[in-house]
């Protein structure tokens, strides 16, 4: 019983990390919708920590009607720049299905890219760990595969990162890929409007301590 809550709780830990309970926090709603419209418009303009934080808020039901799938289509979309700590959600959330339905190839090809590139040693040993639970539950095939789609992925820019439907989002011209890296931090805000990267960290001192805590951040 022991090891099967121990893999549980690991299975779940990096999809629920930013998991809050919206009951539980008594905020300003016109405050909460505010800050998620910023985060909205500076996730539109591509920028990946945006991105995440609108996810973040998603998740929790904060400024945003909670939705376990838009939360995971911004997830995504972090995810799909670099963002190592997008990555690690994402991973945990395939594991468990949430927003998403379960799958084990994708939880694992993002935790074995997190752990193989992610410059933040929590990052990676949170994957490990996650990996460590996956390899229990796959074949060697699917490992094997898992592998390799790790080793084709590549970072994209803001604009050919597709914007998460059903959101209205305009398409933009797709851009040449970049380099596997990870922790690649926030593309450059667009020339029609979003927030600055100066402006993004102002706006994250301006979460309130007891929030940013129940995100996990």
């Amino acid at each position: 019983m022991k090891d099967f809550m121990k893999r549980a709780l690991l299975a779940t830990f990096c999809a629920t990390a930013l998991v809050g309970s919206s009951a539980a926090w008594a905020a300003d709603p016109v405050s909460d919708r505010e800050m998620a419209d910023r985060y909205f418009q500076a996730a539109q303009a591509g920028d990946s920590d945006a991105e995440f934080y609108l996810a973040a808020l998603y998740s929790a039901g904060v400024g945003r009607q909670r939705s376990d799938e838009e939360a995971f289509r911004w997830f995504s979309r972090a995810a799909d720049q670099g963002h190592s700590h997008a990555m690690l959600v994402l991973s945990g959330i395939y594991a468990i299905g949430r927003g998403t339905p379960k799958d084990n190839l994708n939880a694992y090809k993002w935790a074995y890219i997190v752990s193989a590139g992610s410059k933040v040693e929590e990052f990676r040993n949170g994957s490990r760990q996650l990996i460590g639970v996956l390899e229990t539950r796959m074949t060697p095939q699917d490992i094997s595969q898992a592998k390799a789609d790790a080793g084709r992925w590549h970072a994209v820019s803001s604009a050919a990162s597709p914007p998460p439907s059903p959101q209205p989002v305009a398409k933009e011209a797709p851009a040449n890929t970049a380099g596997p890296s990870v922790d690649s931090g926030s593309p450059p805000a667009s020339p029609s409007g979003g927030e600055k990267k100066g402006d993004m960290d102002a706006l994250m001192d301006k979460m309130p301590s007891e929030l940013r805590k129940r995100l996990g951040f």
